[in-house]
């Protein structure tokens, strides 16, 4: 297995993310989302992620257009900002939002 397959981040699946599971690699984030009738994995390439911040309940307090992957409206949530796809702000809710954001600018070295 190559180092680049092996997430370096993991956050489990919970309630509050509806069971699904989001990881981080050297290169990418993947946000593993389970719906009723099909799964779907998102990935944001490290090239295309311009912000990532902790937000507070709800998502609409602070964007319209973010495309909400659990119950992010009634916890505090991670928001992504990238430069591509339909939905180029994310919300989501990590087993630990503040360590998900923490790693992720330690492993992409991104500044705050």
């Amino acid at each position: 297995m190559k180092h680049i397959d092996t997430p370096l981040y993991i956050s489990r699946p919970t309630k509050k993310s509806i069971g699904n599971e989001y990881c981080i690699y050297a290169d990418r984030i993947e946000l593993r989302c389970g719906f009723p009738f099909f799964s779907k994995t998102l990935v944001i390439k490290k090239d295309d992620l311009i912000l990532i911040e902790l937000f507070k309940p709800p998502v609409i307090r602070t964007t319209f257009w973010a495309l909400k992957l659990d119950l992010a409206d009634f916890h505090e949530h991670v928001g992504i900002k990238r430069i591509n796809g339909f939905f180029r702000q994310l919300r989501f809710t990590p087993e630990n939002p503040q360590e998900f954001i923490e790693k992720a600018r330690e492993i992409f070295r991104l500044s705050c």
